[in-house]
């Protein structure tokens, strides 16, 4: 099993709750050079994990992405709480993985932090869809002894395919990721994908859902199955809120999940085009 001092992260209590961003109207969409997003907020979870203790894990993040009409990079810095009457590590997939015969676990601190690069490989036509191609590495910033973290480097490589559909802004994802295994662990290396719907109900309000699937990571964990809905607000024209709801479907997800989001723009006309990456860069590696 996993032991403590070789465990990682990328809290995924929502593999995908952002699209929330994407009150867009559906075609493709011209971003402004030189763009700055600015993104934080509160994402609580709780779950068993196939163990018979409840795991809750709070997780913070700080967000900031800069954008181009060609491309954009990001970076996010979270804070994570782990609370469990038994003992809990944090897995290579971001989810708490329990460990038998151990204790309680109650820890804290800076998770491991990601950084990406997005290029925006096909604008979308009235026919064909947005295509973006995003990279991705995971810091190993997170402290090993707590559990928080692997201290190992993992990397990702994803296409989002987003297109509007009148009032409608579908999206699909399909990305790979590469582990870095621990000295006690191997961790397999996973396909996983996405696929929602955000439906602009007005100008300034839009609300969907989505569905998230991905590989198990090791021979002791399950992989994900989760289904996240959302509603999304523009405040005002630099500042949006979104709060969301997830259920899972696998001991590899959390029994149930929710949060709220803000998120404050410079000069983008939409950020919807950015957003599959965006929510990974947020709230999952």
């Amino acid at each position: 099993m996993l032991k403590k001092a070789n465990t990682h992260s990328i809290l995924t209590a929502i593999a995908t709750i952002i699209a929330i961003y994407l009150p867009m109207p559906a075609q493709a969409v011209d971003l402004p050079s030189n763009s700055v997003l600015i993104s934080t907020g509160i994402d609580f979870s709780s779950g068993k994990y196939g163990a018979e203790e409840t795991t809750d894990m709070l997780y913070i993040p700080l967000t900031f992405k800069y954008a181009t009409d060609q491309w954009s990079s990001g970076i996010t810095i979270p804070y994570i709480s782990l609370e469990s009457s038994g003992d809990v590590v944090i897995g290579p997939d971001g989810r708490p993985v329990p460990i038998p015969g151990g204790g309680s676990t109650s820890e804290s601190g800076l998770g491991d932090i990601t950084a990406s690069f997005t290029w925006f490989a096909y604008p979308g036509t009235e026919t064909l869809p947005i295509v973006d191609v995003t990279g991705r590495v995971k810091l190993p910033t997170a402290d090993e002894d707590k559990g928080l973290g692997t201290g190992e480097f993992d990397w990702a490589l994803e296409t989002d395919l987003i297109k509007g559909l009148d009032r409608h802004s579908l999206f699909f994802t399909v990305g790979y990721k590469i582990f870095g295994d621990t000295d006690t662990v191997k961790i397999n290396n996973v396909f996983y994908g996405s696929i929602g719907d955000s439906y602009r109900y007005n100008k300034t309000t839009s609300f969907g859902a989505f569905y998230d699937i991905r590989e198990a990571t090791t021979e002791f964990t399950e992989g994900m199955s989760e289904l996240t809905g959302f509603i999304s607000h523009r405040m005002n024209p630099k500042w949006k809120v979104m709060g969301y709801l997830v259920k899972g479907f696998s001991d590899g997800s959390p029994d149930i999940g929710a949060g709220v989001l803000f998120s404050r723009d410079t000069g983008f006309a939409e950020i919807g085009r950015i957003i599959p990456s965006l929510r990974r860069d947020i709230f999952s590696f």
